[in-house]
């Protein structure tokens, strides 16, 4: 006969099961799919921001066509939470005009961490940049301080 084990004492321990446990907890509202295909398809916005309010995410602000690196940058709050989507256009090493979207988690907090699969379900076909400080986000998208780009990023040899 096998021993009781000494944790439980011999008394069987159940694992609550996985559905039981709200994992969509916080979800993302149909205004933020809209947001977000207008961006993408129709390029009727130069970023948007979301945020998170009570148990669903939100769109914050969104800016227009015309709107640049600094504004989007100025748009980002100093000490809060913010998703945000932006259209980085530049021009390629031959003169080609084009474009990246790219999805930025503004600073870490749980709540946000637990919600980004949701709203990248939403989100999808950009690339991902978690930041913290603004110069983060200009790292990652090859932006200089004055607001010009750079290819250095590009996956492609000359």
């Amino acid at each position: 006969m096998a021993e009781p084990h000494l944790k439980t004492a011999g008394v069987p321990k159940y694992i609550r099961p996985q559905e039981d446990v709200p994992t969509n907890a916080i979800a993302p509202t149909a205004e933020v799919a809209a947001a977000f295909k207008q961006l993408k398809m129709r390029r009727a916005h130069r970023f948007v921001l979301f945020k998170i309010d009570g148990a669903a995410i939100n769109v914050d602000a969104a800016g227009p066509p015309t709107a640049s690196f600094a504004d989007f940058m100025h748009a980002l709050p100093d000490s809060d939470c913010r998703y945000a989507v932006y259209d980085h256009e530049f021009l390629t090493a031959d003169g080609r005009k084009s474009s990246k979207l790219f999805f930025v988690t503004w600073y870490f907090k749980m709540a946000y961490t637990h919600a980004k699969s949701t709203i990248r379900a939403v989100c999808d076909g950009a690339l991902d940049v978690n930041a913290n400080s603004k110069s983060e986000i200009e790292q990652a998208m090859g932006v200089s301080a004055g607001g010009n780009a750079s290819d250095s990023d590009s996956d492609f040899d000359d």
